[in-house]
């Protein structure tokens, strides 16, 4: 028996030391994450900005989702999944990539969660290494899956989302873009618009708005600014943040116009680019493939590139902006058309497509670059 009572006081201890230890390791997350949300909020709104959102320690985010951890939504380097809290069911995010800025996210979102073309912010705890956000629960799927994602392709599924319904998740967006860029004190540039950063809540047909840790202010006073390095997905990055690193609004208006003509064919950037790849008369054979692994050329992190690398590779003529802005530009709207749109409305929807269509490619019109074909 006194063997047994020590080795229980023993284990006892064990237990303490690395609640202690965790205790510990838990709250140097918690300041250093709290003092990165705080500079974030201050250089946002100068000092002035509410904060809606209430804090949760880790116990709480563990128990909330301690029976349901199943992902809901694969999000860009994002795992959402349910949970409750308070009582009420919540959507709780790990973010798997350490190179997007969460604290930033926290802040701009915290600032925006009164749009309801933005996923509400709940919520968030600092005391894990990389910060987790708690939305409101929404039942959503990301607009990725909804028109790309294998087994989603269904008939039923694809009337789920009728000509009307993406008119409506184009003017969401937008509406989200067109708030970055005036209401707060400088203009935010989002930089990361593509479909799996769009959800759509299955109830309302509202299209929200995720993810703004790549976020990046302008200076005050000035309406660019440069990047040392471009990092984001191929087929959404604007030609001059492609070769001359410059961020601009036309950051976003670049990015929109990909995804509303995404929207308008139901073709994914990764089948846009290995059509045209293949259409050139080319000694080199390049594909854009993506890990056997993954559905979505989003996914895939091999995607994310470094073009001053890119362009050492390929030539300017068959580097991914420019086969993806020809393509558009040359576009027809009989060619390009979702078939089911046509389906859905017959041939008098011609003229509104045709607008349709003029709109993203006015959104994608290269006027920095000079047409190599």
């Amino acid at each position: 028996m006194p063997f047994f009572r020590g080795l229980l006081l023993s284990m006892k201890k064990l237990f303490s030391s690395a609640d202690a230890e965790r205790r510990e390791k838990e709250k140097d997350y918690y300041l250093n994450n709290g003092s990165c949300v705080l500079e974030e909020l201050l250089a946002l709104c100068d000092g002035n900005c509410r904060i809606p959102i209430r804090y949760y320690t880790a116990n709480e985010i563990e128990n909330a989702i301690k029976h349901s951890k199943t992902t809901i939504m694969e999000l860009d380097e994002v795992d959402m999944v349910t949970g409750s809290l308070d009582n009420r069911p919540v959507l709780v995010r790990f973010n798997t990539c350490k190179h997007n800025n969460i604290h930033r996210d926290i802040a701009i979102t915290a600032q925006m969660s009164h749009l309801k073309n933005v996923l509400r912010l709940v919520g968030c705890c600092l005391e894990f290494e990389q910060p987790v956000m708690v939305y409101e629960y929404v039942e959503g799927i990301s607009l990725l899956d909804l028109l790309f994602k294998k087994g989603n392709m269904n008939d039923q599924t694809r009337k789920s989302l009728p000509w009307e319904n993406r008119l409506r998740v184009a003017r969401d967006v937008a509406s989200a873009i067109v708030f970055l860029h005036t209401e707060f004190t400088t203009p935010i540039i989002h930089k990361n618009i593509m479909p799996s950063n769009v959800i759509i809540d299955q109830n309302s047909g509202v299209a929200k708005i995720v993810d703004f840790s790549h976020s990046i202010s302008l200076p005050p006073g000035e309406l660019e600014l440069q990047e040392d390095w471009v990092h984001g997905t191929i087929g959404y990055i604007a030609p001059e943040r492609h070769c001359q690193l410059i961020i601009t609004q036309k950051t976003d208006v670049y990015s929109f116009g990909i995804l509303l003509f995404l929207l308008l064919t139901g073709k994914e950037v990764r089948d846009i680019l290995n059509s045209r790849v293949d259409s050139i008369n080319s000694k080199e054979s390049i594909h854009f493939e993506v890990d056997a692994k993954s559905n979505t050329e989003e996914g895939n992190t091999l995607d994310r590139v470094n073009y001053a690398i890119l362009e050492e590779i390929i030539d300017y003529k068959i580097s991914p902006t420019h086969l993806i802005n020809n393509y558009i530009k040359k576009s027809n709207v009989l060619d390009i058309v979702e078939p089911t749109i046509f389906e859905e409305h017959g041939i008098e929807i011609q003229q509104q497509l045709k607008d349709y269509l003029d709109l993203a490619k006015n959104c994608t019109a290269d006027t920095e670059m000079i047409d190599h074909t």
